[in-house]
């Protein structure tokens, strides 16, 4: 007996221990195995995307884009009620070691983007936006750490501009703008906003830009940006929101809360001195440190436990489960979320343990919260065209 309690202690122990270290060094392990074998410019890199191509996007507006999933019980929004266009950048999705860059090919990427990102995110867009997002070279996960990163981004980067000069030239050249993107699409929003957006006409058509999952600097509005603000308010127009999901009774690890990420600053992507970093709110859409009621939560989708193919539903809404608040001080200002939310809003399996930064679910917590809001700024926006629109035909009148 005595033995078999021992097994058994020994068992468990070891069982632990082999959680404790996949918890420390899984995530370095796995980065490991997908880094290419070899250095970056020692092989030419995959072929540009035809953006006249259907192929080259992973969302266009029709009825075979992944970001025209809904959950269950929703109605979809028909494309003339849709008054505007977004813009969506996904996360990264490319682990092939193959090249330093996604070739655009790349059938397990393409999957992994249109069953994830596009399905769970862009998807949020569909009620005010045709949406559209572009397949592009993203990078491999472990671009970030090469000393060649300017390089490897560029890349991308490239990819994106042409296929957002493509994006205008097929909308309404007066329709609002909305911008959307997460992790490495949002490493690259920041610069795409700053060439293409800040300072240009486009202003007037921009609605807001959900710049969202990569630590933001506030100098990145403070300083690279001159037009395009912090949203402040859930109707405010012309400006930017940011945030980074943490649960709130677990503290984040020395590497995630570091601070001074690599970003674009208008040289190159070696970012901003560490510093407080952009935070708002998507329940209330502010920027202050007080939580948000649960009753005032619009709804999440459930954490991803399996995978659905696009004409499926996304499932159960599960509303007036979520509080939020942000952090106020001198780092890494995380989107802090309450723990006791319910299991359906938490990871499942192995990947609880890992339980603690809530990257893979900052849309999903908010999915409801982000779609109700892009259409209030939306009609914000059109609304104040019609104000002003009115108020030029009265001095007209009078003269």
């Amino acid at each position: 007996m005595r033995r078999v309690f021992k097994w058994s202690l020994w068992t468990v122990g070891t069982i632990a221990g082999l959680l404790l270290l996949l918890m420390s060094f899984g995530p370095a392990v796995y980065m490991r195995m997908v880094e290419p074998d070899h250095e970056f410019g020692s092989q030419p890199p995959p072929d540009p995307p035809n953006y006249r191509l259907r192929s080259s996007w992973a969302a266009w507006p029709d009825d075979a884009s992944p970001a025209e999933r809904l959950p269950d019980g929703f109605v979809p929004t028909p494309d003339t009620k849709r008054p505007a266009n977004a813009f969506f950048l996904h996360p990264t999705s490319y682990g092939g070691k193959l090249s330093w860059v996604q070739p655009i090919d790349d059938a397990r990427a393409r999957r992994g983007t249109d069953l994830g990102a596009i399905s769970r995110q862009a998807s949020a867009f569909n009620d005010c936006c045709r949406v559209y997002a572009p397949r592009f070279r993203q990078s491999n996960i472990m671009g970030y750490q090469e000393e060649s990163y300017n390089q490897i981004f560029d890349i991308g980067y490239q990819d994106i501009r042409a296929a957002f000069k493509h994006f205008l030239s097929e909308t309404e050249p007066n329709s609002p703008i909305v911008l959307a993107s997460h992790s490495q699409g949002s490493f690259q929003m920041v610069r795409l906003i700053a060439e293409e957006i800040d300072r240009t006409p486009l202003m007037d058509r921009l609605v807001a830009a959900y710049v969202i999952g990569h630590q933001l600097s506030n100098a990145v509005a403070a300083d690279l940006y001159q037009d395009v603000e912090i949203c402040r308010t859930p109707t405010q127009f012309g400006c930017l929101i940011s945030w980074d999901a943490h649960e709130a009774d677990k503290a984040p690890s020395g590497i995630a809360d570091s601070g001074g990420q690599k970003n674009w600053n208008g040289t190159d992507y070696s970012g901003f001195a560490a510093g407080p970093s952009i935070c708002v709110n998507p329940v209330t859409w502010t920027t202050d440190s007080q939580p948000s009621d649960r009753s005032d939560h619009v709804g999440a989708l459930e954490a991803w436990t399996k995978t659905t193919d696009v004409d499926e539903s996304l499932g159960e809404l599960v509303v007036g489960k979520v509080s939020a608040y942000c952090q106020q001080g001198d780092g890494p200002n995380w989107l802090l979320v309450n723990s006791d939310r319910g299991e359906k809003l938490k990871s499942q399996g192995i990947w609880a343990y890992f339980g603690r930064n809530l990257h893979g679910s900052d849309y999903s917590l908010f999915w409801a919260d982000i779609r109700q809001n892009a259409t209030v700024r939306v009609e914000a926006l059109l609304q104040d065209r019609k104000q002003a629109l009115t108020s030029n035909t009265r001095a007209q009148d009078l003269r």
